[in-house]
């Protein structure tokens, strides 16, 4: 029984090494345009509503938001994606692995200043 335990956590261990959670850059410019269908198009997803409800949460707590987005706006990946290649396009020195959540929160706060 322990033997298995510890094979089994060895091959989770030697599994969830090379996984990898977040987008990247080099991610985002190859698929995110391809297919809005795509796990990648999700994650941009995912990514923009979670920092809207940051946003609004911070602001519930009296805490300055992250960004100011118009209120009657809906931010949706159409809108995102042209900030993103612009964003990109204004850092051709950032590495591929730069994370596309910190390229969308950085975008956000460019486009909706407080």
């Amino acid at each position: 029984m322990q033997i298995r335990t510890i094979a089994l956590a060895l091959a989770t261990a030697c599994f969830t090494a090379g996984a990898h959670a977040e987008m990247t850059a080099a991610q985002y410019k190859q698929w995110a345009h391809a297919d809005n269908n795509s796990v990648y198009a999700a994650y941009i997803t995912g990514t923009i509503n979670a920092f809207g409800w940051a946003n609004g949460d911070s602001i519930a707590k009296k805490h300055p938001p992250l960004y100011c987005q118009p209120k009657d706006m809906v931010v949706s990946n159409q809108y995102v994606y042209p900030l993103l290649d612009q964003f990109f396009a204004n850092h051709p020195d950032l590495p591929d692995s730069f994370p596309i959540g910190l390229a969308i929160l950085r975008t956000l706060q460019s486009a909706f200043p407080c």
